[in-house]
């Protein structure tokens, strides 16, 4: 049996010690054996990070792994791992894995640029802030989005990337427009997936069914994870795709422009 340093460990399965370290912590991972001061890690270890790493990447979050695993070791049955209640919040649980913080003003207009009144308020309807701490009066201030101090931050790497386009001059109001575009679009498209999977159920399963043994659980479950994993894939392949042809189509109506000029 191959034994593995932490250090090891991390980079064949292809993350950090940190992360190993969450993991012992949060239960997911079994403690290493102890050899005086020296954590070994064996490739059972191994088969399960990588296991997590998974699952984690595919939008399972630690909670559901965690009470998986936990089953799994008790001898459950699917039901008792992933119950009805599990499901539904399978199902609404987000897939994405956003990188939330707490931000002050200042340090959001450092990455991007002054903020107005107005500017604040777009980015807090937009879902991209929403306000964490407003000081002295602004708490009761007829505008808290404007007035606040402290802002959550949904996802920091969209907050980075505005900041990388600004930095190369473009206006953060052609940023909020082109994505608030882009958002609608994408909601429409998601809506269109999921009445798919709800018409498909209906199809094979018959209006109003609802999982009520292993099998059929395992059924949806199973459906749930191939479709999103499906419409994610040819998602990203569709917008790869589109934005090439867009891109090219740019250049040409630029290219005629500078002919005729």
């Amino acid at each position: 049996m191959t034994e593995y340093r932490i250090d090891d460990l991390a980079r064949v399965a292809g993350t950090t010690t940190r992360n190993v370290r969450v993991y012992q912590e949060s239960g997911l991972l079994p403690r290493p054996q102890r050899r005086g001061r020296v954590a070994i890690y064996t490739d059972k270890h191994l088969s399960q990070l990588q296991a997590i790493i998974r699952l984690l990447s595919e939008g399972f979050t630690v909670k559901h792994i965690l009470k998986f695993l936990t089953g799994l070791q008790r001898g459950e049955g699917l039901v008792e791992v992933l119950d009805l209640a599990d499901l539904g919040e399978l199902v609404t649980e987000p897939w994405s894995h956003p990188v939330p913080e707490t931000m002050t003003r200042e340090q959001l207009e450092a990455q991007l640029g002054p903020l107005n009144a107005a500017t604040l308020r777009r980015l807090t309807a937009n879902g991209i802030i929403e306000v964490s701490g407003p000081t002295g009066s602004a708490a009761e201030s007829a505008d808290p989005a404007a007035d606040a101090d402290t802002y959550l931050v949904r996802d920091r790497r969209v907050i980075d990337d505005f900041g990388k386009l600004i930095s190369r001059g473009m206006p953060l109001s052609a940023i909020l427009k082109t994505t608030a575009a882009v958002d609608k679009k994408l909601d429409e498209a998601a809506q269109t997936l999921s009445g798919a999977g709800h018409s498909e159920v209906v199809r094979q399963r018959g209006t109003g069914w609802y999982p009520g043994n292993d099998a059929e659980l395992a059924w949806a479950a199973d459906l749930i994870d191939v479709m999103r994993r499906v419409a994610r894939r040819s998602a990203h392949a569709s917008l790869d795709r589109a934005l090439d042809a867009a891109v090219r189509a740019e250049l040409r109506r630029y290219q005629q422009g500078e002919r005729k000029s």
